[in-house]
C-alpha cells in the first residue's frame, strides 16, 4: 500500500511539475538576444491592416493616428465596423480610412469580422496585397512594427506575432500591474524562448501578420472565443507555424473597472482551458504519430496552464506531497516539487528584470496572493459552468450595444 501511495506521488508531483520545468525553459530562453531573420528581399511587401471594431468610439481614433504614423504609402487600413451602434464608422471614415459595415446578429465574433475584411480585398484593384495584418482597435503601434510584421511575413512565408504588451491603467492598481506581468510572460518571454528553438508560437491577437495566400485558405468565420489561439494552432497544424517578430510592439490597456476586468479573464481563461483539454491531447499525439517536432511543442506550450492556476495546483500539490510524504517518509516527490516551483520562481524573476523593471514595480510582488486569490472564482466557475460565447468587455466610456450582444473585438487578454 505504501509502495503504491509512494509511486502516486511521484505521477502526480511529476505531472505538476511538468508545465512548471516548459515556463521555466521557455523563460530562461527568452533572455537570450531575439532570433534574427533576413529574407532575401529587404524591401517591405504590400499589405493591407484589418482593424476589426465594435463600439470603439472611445478609442479607435487614437489607433487611427497610430496605424496611420507607421503605414507607408503603399499600404492601406480597413476597420471592419462589426455591429456597430456608435459612431465608430463615421471616426474612422474622418480619418479617411476604408470602412467595411457589417451587421449580423447571429454570426458573431472578431473571425466573422475578419473573414468581412479579407473578401473586401480580395475584389481591390489591381491585386490582392502580399500581406494582411491584424490590430485591435484599441491598440497603438510603434512606427516601425507595420513594415517589420510585413517583411518578416514575407521572408518567411508565415505568420507572424508582434510583442503584444497590455498596461495598467494605473501602477496603483495592483491587480492590473500583475495582470500585465503575467501577460508579458505569456506574450513576450516564452515566445522569444520558443522562437529561439525555431519552434511555433502562439497568436496572441493584435499584432498578427499573414502572407496573404495563406490566410485566404484558412477557416476564420467562426465563433470561437479564442479565435486568434485557434487559428495559430490551425496553421501550426497545416505545417505554417508561426513565427516571433521582436522588433514589432503592440501596446492595449488593460480595463479600468473590476466587473470589465472579470468579463475579460473569464472569456479568455475559458476558453484557454477548453483549448488546452481538447487540442493539447490531440496535438501531441499527432506530432508523435507524424514525427513533427513542432506539433509536438505547440501541444506542450498549450499544456502549460494560465500563470495563477499554474501557481495554485503547484502550491495545492506540494502541500498534499509534503503531507502524505511525512506520513509514509517519502520525502522525494514534495522535494522535487519545491525545486521546481523555485525555478519557476527564478526565471520569472529574471524574465521580469530583463523585460518588465520599467513597466511593473517590484512592489507589485506583495499583491500577487490577493490577484490569485481574486482569480479563484474565475476558475471554480470554468468547472461549475464555462463561458462558451462572446462577452463583450466594457470600454466605460462607450455606446452601449443591445442588451448581452457580444462583439468581435473583445481581446484575448490575461494569461496570469
Amino acid at each position: 500500500m505504501t509502495t503504491a501511495i509512494h509511486i502516486l506521488l511521484w505521477v502526480l508531483a511529476c505531472g505538476v511539475a511538468a508545465p512548471l520545468w516548459v515556463l521555466s525553459i521557455q523563460c530562461l530562453l527568452g533572455l537570450l538576444p531575439a532570433r534574427q531573420r533576413t529574407g532575401n528581399d529587404p524591401g517591405t511587401p504590400s499589405f493591407a491592416v484589418l482593424v476589426p471594431a465594435h463600439n470603439e468610439e472611445a478609442v479607435i481614433a487614437e489607433t487611427l493616428v497610430s496605424l496611420n504614423q507607421a503605414l507607408p504609402d503603399s499600404a492601406k487600413i480597413v476597420v471592419i465596423a462589426d455591429n456597430c451602434t456608435d459612431r465608430t464608422a463615421q471616426i474612422a471614415r474622418d480619418h479617411g480610412t476604408a470602412v467595411i459595415e457589417r451587421h449580423d446578429k447571429v454570426n458573431r465574433g472578431k473571425g466573422f469580422a475578419l473573414a468581412a475584411g479579407l473578401a473586401s480585398l480580395e475584389t481591390d484593384p489591381p491585386q490582392p496585397p502580399g500581406a494582411v495584418i491584424v490590430v485591435d482597435a484599441d491598440c497603438t503601434v510603434t512606427p516601425g512594427t507595420l513594415s517589420d510584421l510585413a517583411q518578416t511575413a514575407k521572408s518567411t512565408g508565415r505568420p507572424v506575432q508582434g510583442v503584444y504588451l497590455l498596461s495598467p491603467p494605473d501602477k496603483r492598481d495592483t491587480k492590473a500591474v500583475v495582470s500585465a506581468f503575467a501577460f508579458l510572460i505569456k506574450n513576450q518571454a516564452r515566445p522569444r524562448g520558443m522562437d529561439r528553438l525555431g519552434l511555433p508560437i502562439p497568436l496572441t491577437g493584435s499584432g498578427m501578420a499573414f502572407p496573404y495566400a495563406l490566410l485566404k485558405d484558412a477557416n476564420l468565420a467562426t465563433g470561437n472565443i479564442v479565435e486568434d489561439l485557434a487559428l495559430g494552432l490551425e496553421l501550426a497544424e497545416r505545417g505554417h507555424g508561426p513565427v516571433l517578430c521582436d522588433t514589432a510592439r503592440i501596446t492595449g490597456a488593460l480595463p479600468h473597472a473590476d466587473g470589465a476586468a472579470v468579463t475579460q479573464r473569464t472569456r479568455w481563461e475559458h476558453g484557454y482551458l477548453s483549448t488546452l483539454l481538447t487540442r493539447s491531447p490531440a496535438l501531441f499525439i499527432k506530432g508523435l504519430f507524424t514525427l513533427r517536432p513542432a506539433l509536438i511543442a505547440a501541444a506542450v506550450d498549450l499544456a502549460v496552464p494560465p500563470l495563477s492556476l499554474l501557481v495554485i495546483g503547484s502550491v495545492a500539490a506540494l502541500g498534499l506531497a509534503a503531507v502524505i510524504g511525512w506520513w509514509i517518509a517519502a520525502p522525494g516527490p514534495a522535494w522535487m516539487l519545491a525545486g521546481s516551483l523555485g525555478l519557476a520562481a527564478l526565471a520569472l524573476g529574471l524574465a521580469w528584470a530583463r523585460f518588465g523593471r520599467s513597466m511593473i514595480p517590484i512592489s507589485a510582488a506583495l499583491a500577487v496572493p490577493g490577484y490569485i486569490l481574486w482569480k479563484l472564482p474565475i476558475y471554480l466557475k470554468f468547472l461549475l459552468g464555462r463561458e462558451k460565447s462572446w462577452v463583450r468587455t466594457d470600454r466605460g466610456s462607450e455606446a452601449p450595444g443591445p442588451a448581452g450582444t457580444p462583439g468581435p473585438a473583445g481581446k484575448d487578454t490575461s494569461h496570469g
